[in-house]
């Protein structure tokens, strides 16, 4: 039966629906609880921390004092703690009506604690200037040595390539250069390990090859990295910390089911820049300027020779991780593969590497463990000959054909007979292995083994033990094969066979204890550390044949040993009130043997405090300040490693060299015998930094605003410096005093803002920015230091200006027509022309000569900086860093045979816009062409001291990390972890620097016979690759 609803029924119908909503409503309020409670970090209440129900928009800020109150519905699982800086916490409600929070600061944002000598400390109890990065940090950069992750990320560390090449050495300088002769490179700790071996290896007649010590680790292997920047923090490592601490950790196991990882990338590297030659008519033009015929050549095509010689380098890494653990006991172990190959022919970097570290435990008080390390790396690298093949290519005439009749395919007949490079012009037949080879091959075991005894409550004893042991293994070979097309040449074989052992052993009993709002912690400890170095090399001249090493002459060979001991008494005391006033002593007192019984000994102490100013009643209405601290510190360090290359490892003893030829009776012949080449200065001792350090530590914003600013000087006083003898005296050598004294000083800044966007958008930005003003201030009773490579007078140490700054002419453009060449000073290296460069009379007394040179710039920076963005979103996550130096210059002395329009080989482009005549230009990188260069334009001059600023984009990344649940629902769980990645390094460089590469060039590194006062000169090296990769990461459960 129908029924019809009237208005007024309608409206009942509503009234009810209203009612019973309401209702509804009601009861479901009725339905919800309310949690309360505090969010708090290490130091107290935290204000701002956001709280929200999973899986709704329901959600509370905590208050002033950390409080907070949420209603929560009745069905709702779990509240979601979070706040910027801190790693986010879920804590299930379980009918709860009271939950308080203790958030734990992010470790990819601020790591709770560093790694200090000997031990750890709270990032907030810090009083000197550490820098930190994390593992979360380190992976996002898929890099091949740990040291690639400290350019650009941590100020006042400055890294410089020394070239391309995989596997060669970088230098590391903090907080600037303070030795004239000593290694100026910071002490390496891995796992309480140093580094101290030398790392190279003689490999062919006349030159050493050296390596990267750092490149053997394995970075995914890295937990931290702690850089010790001032003395303050550096001062337990004595006679060693005078260059900063470098202390690596690798990482341990967690407990837990096991859990394994996998990760890798595949990368290709490209070379970013050649450089710019005449074609063939061009080059036949020039050369008939200057008096020579090649004209036969005209219309024959253009060879690349730099093509030739450079590559797409493939790259290559895999890493397998294993880790997990129980109530008594965990374990990390890895194993590792990379393969890299370099730009350029005949260069290519290969490593393998396993670590074991564990721990067990047995009983409550004691427990050990150890991290161990084994690998092998193998380096193949340009022979000599063949050394800085990119820029020799280029020289070639460019209508030489590479390949031809020769023995091994290469063409021979050469017109540029200029016979650079081993007698032969032909670049890609050097660096053909078949015909010039040098690996190096490294193995290393490198070991630390630790017991650990809680005596008492807060009291514990730490034995331990360290390993270094490297077998190094370094050959050089070549092949008979004709390099010119005419005779041949005698075949050879030099095989080198370093070997280095580090033995440190040392105890430490450490005590930390807190009474009330006082915290103390101490540390009292020794260490000895023991070297011994020993050197095998023999070379062969006419082997059997090229594919059987057997020597057909007798065979020559040297030998070389070296053995050093240190020990060192250590101590540090850490005090804290409420965290508010903080202290740190640290002290030590070393011996070595490197030294004369009288100098073996030294102390080196160090005191900083710290005060927490936010802290004060007087700073609590200042809302936006989380946290203020000021830091000062002042300590004192020693260098221990004065050995130059030019002086055995104990300079207060005499050497003596056993080839010397005497002339006797008659003067008709010759004997062989010793003869003395050093001095012995027996007051020799180590170099002493006396450093301060005042610093501001600082939060903003909740924590969004983070940075920390230093001011720092450091004096290094007692550098070792060379005295020259009279030939009198008998001695072929300068005698090493300390007489020295060198000055560092700048300010630090870095600061970092992140924040989010919504629920799911999270970015930051952080930018670090280093000065450093360099200056000589003694050099004792030696005027002046005049340095360079090959024995070119290209640098020069003097008191008042920088450390080995570039030393020559300053010029004034060019001389135009015969009126200006008559008004001319003379010049006592030439005789000018129009068209000729005018050099300057610095000095002012009517002459051009030797002592018009002059200050023409430093190749150490005055300043240098990076930036990193970041952003997440969702699964997807990218980043930028860059890198750059300012206020820097580069000697570039390939351009003296590029542009010296002298001899048969190649010229850059920057030829054509020569002088031609009067008004045609007047700079003086383009003067006439001259042949036989009578006004000696190609002198070392500011014409090839280059501006070297640059902005570098080091890297780029872009990722994506498959969701949770759908990994659970494609692999059943068997995946918990998946991420890809594309990224590319070395992408771009903003520079006006003309050569290859405006950041490699020679520089002091870890050879040994390194030259801080002769760095920064660019003739060829292999320049920075430019990689793109794809990557990934797999954590299985």
């Amino acid at each position: 039966m129908e029924q019809s609803f009237s208005k007024q029924d309608r409206l009942k119908a509503l009234y009810l629906t209203f009612i019973l909503a309401l209702l509804f409503g009601v009861h479901s309020m009725n339905a919800q609880t309310t949690i309360s409670g505090t969010v708090s970090d290490s130091q107290g209440p935290l204000p701002g921390a956001s709280i929200v129900v999973k899986g709704t928009n329901t959600g509370a800020v905590s208050d002033f004092d950390g409080n907070y109150s949420i209603a929560v519905p009745e069905d709702a699982n779990t509240l979601v703690f979070s706040y910027v800086g801190y790693a986010t916490q879920e804590v299930a409600i379980n009918g709860q009506s009271t939950i308080n929070v203790t958030l734990v600061e992010d470790a990819e944002a601020l790591r709770e604690v560093v790694v200090v000598g000997y031990g750890t400390q709270r990032k907030a109890d810090l009083t000197g200037a550490v820098g930190s990065i994390g593992a979360a940090e380190i992976v996002k950069q898929p890099i091949v040595s740990p040291d690639q992750i400290l350019a650009g990320t941590i100020s006042g560390v400055n890294i410089t390539n020394r070239s391309g090449d995989p596997g060669a050495p970088v230098s590391v300088n903090i907080r600037g250069v303070g030795t004239l002769s000593a290694d100026a490179n910071p002490l390496y700790v891995v796992d309480g390990v140093p580094l101290v071996g030398t790392n190279n290896i003689t490999v062919n007649t006349s030159s050493t090859t050296d390596s990267n010590p750092l490149a053997s680790i394995n970075p995914s292997d890295i937990e931290s990295i702690d850089v010790l920047k001032d003395a303050a923090s550096a001062a337990i490592y004595g006679a060693r910390g005078a260059n900063g601490v470098i202390i690596i950790t690798t990482k341990k196991g967690t407990r837990g089911d096991p859990k394994v990882t996998y990760d890798g990338y595949a990368s290709i590297a490209t070379v970013r820049e050649q450089l710019s030659v005449l074609d063939v008519e061009q080059y036949i033009s020039i050369q008939s300027e200057l008096g020579r015929d090649f004209s036969a050549f005209s219309g024959q095509p253009f060879v690349d020779w730099q093509d030739a010689i450079f590559r797409d380098g493939f790259v290559q890494n895999h890493n397998v991780g294993v880790s997990g653990g129980g109530e008594n006991g965990t374990y990390y172990i890895s194993g590792s593969f990379l393969d890299n190959e370099g730009i350029q022919r005949a260069q290519a970097f290969e490593r393998y590497s396993l670590r074991v570290n564990t721990e067990f435990k047995i009983g409550k008080r004691l427990k050990f463990g150890e991290s161990l390390q084994i690998s092998q790396s193998d380096r193949l690298t340009q022979s000599e000959g063949a050394l800085n093949a990119g820029l020799n290519a280029a020289l070639n005439a460019p209508f030489f054909q590479i390949f031809g009749d020769g023995p091994l395919g290469y063409n021979l007949s050469n017109p540029d007979t200029r016979g650079a490079a081993g007698g032969t012009s032909n670049l890609v037949q050097l660096t053909d292995t078949r015909i010039n080879s040098t690996t190096i091959q490294n193995r290393k075991v490198l070991g630390h083994f630790f017991g650990e005894w809680e005596i008492i409550d807060n009291l514990k004893l730490r034995p331990s033990i360290g390993i270094d042991y490297n077998v190094g293994t370094g050959d050089f070979f070549q092949a008979e094969t004709t390099l010119d097309g005419n005779s041949p040449r005698q075949s050879l074989l030099v095989q080198s066979r370093p070997i280095e052992l580090t033995i440190t052993t040392g105890a430490t009993l450490s005590y930390d204890k807190t009474f009330g709002d006082h915290n103390i912690g101490a540390l009292l400890g020794f260490e000895q550390t023991k070297f011994r170095f020993d050197k095998v090399r023999l070379q062969g001249r006419n082997l059997f044949n090229d594919n059987f090493a057997a020597s057909g002459t007798a065979v020559a060979g040297a030998n070389e040993a070296d053995l050093w001991t240190l020990q060192g008494i250590i101590g540090r005391l850490t005090y804290n009130y409420k965290g508010k006033y903080l202290a740190t002593a640290n002290i030590r007192r070393d011996a070595t043997s490197k030294f004369a019984e009288d100098n073996r000994d030294g102390v080196f102490p160090s005191i900083s405090v710290g005060w927490r100013i936010s802290q004060e009643d007087f700073m609590s209405e200042l809302d936006f300040l989380d946290d203020l601290k000021l830091r000062v510190g002042y300590g004192e360090l020693g260098n221990q490693n004065l050995g130059d290359g030019t002086a055995n490892t104990f300079p207060f003893l005499t050497t003596l060299n056993n080839n010397i030829f005497y002339v006797l009776g008659d003067g008709q012949g010759t004997v062989v015998g010793p003869a003395p080449t050093t001095f012995a200065n027996r007051a020799i001792g180590w170099e002493t930094s006396k450093q301060i350090d005042i610093g501001l530590d600082f939060s903003l914003l909740k924590g969004k605003i983070t940075g920390v600013f230093d001011y720092y000087k450091k004096t290094n006083e007692n550098a070792l410096v060379q005295l020259p003898l009279p030939f009198t005296s008998g001695f072929f050598l300068p005698a090493p005093t300390n007489a020295g004294e060198i000055t560092n000083s700048g300010i630090e800044l870095a600061l970092n803002y992140q924040n989010k966007i919504g629920d799911h958008f999270e970015y930051g930005i952080g930018a670090n920015l280093t000065t450093v003003k360099n200056t000589v201030q003694s050099l004792g009773p030696v005027e002046q230091i005049i340095a360079g490579v090959g024995g070119a007078q290209s640098h020069r140490t003097i008191v008042g200006e920088s450390l080995g700054h570039f030393f020559g002419y300053k010029t004034d453009g060019l001389y135009q027509n015969d009126a200006e060449v008559a008004a001319a000073l003379p010049d006592a290296n030439g005789t000018p022309s129009p068209g000729d460069i005018r050099f300057v009379d610095i000095n002012g007394d009517g002459q051009v000569n030797a002592d018009d040179r002059t200050f023409l710039g430093s190749p150490y920076p005055g300043f240098f900086y990076g930036v990193n963005l970041q952003a997440k979103y969702k699964g997807f996550d990218f980043s930028v860093l860059l890198r750059g130096v300012g206020d820097r210059q580069i000697y570039n002395s390939s351009r003296i045979t590029l542009e010296g329009m002298v001899g048969t080989n190649n010229f850059s482009t920057q030829v054509v816009n020569r002088w031609n005549g009067e008004g045609s230009t007047n700079s003086s990188s383009n003067p006439r062409l001259a042949p036989g260069d009578p006004n000696q334009n190609n002198r070392l001059s500011d014409r090839f001291i280059e501006d070297a600023d640059y902005l570098r984009i080091q890297n780029i990344q872009l990722g994506y990390t498959l969701p949770q649940d759908r990994l659970q629902s494609w692999t059943g769980g068997f995946i918990s972890n998946m991420r890809f990645f594309v990224s590319a390094q070395n992408l771009a460089t903003f520079t006006g620097y003309s050569g290859f590469d405006p950041e490699v060039g020679r520089a002091q590194s870890f050879q040994k016979g390194n030259n801080p006062l002769a760095t920064g000169q660019d003739d060829g090296q292999a320049p920075l690759p430019r990689i793109v990769q794809l990557g990934w990461s797999v954590s299985f459960k």
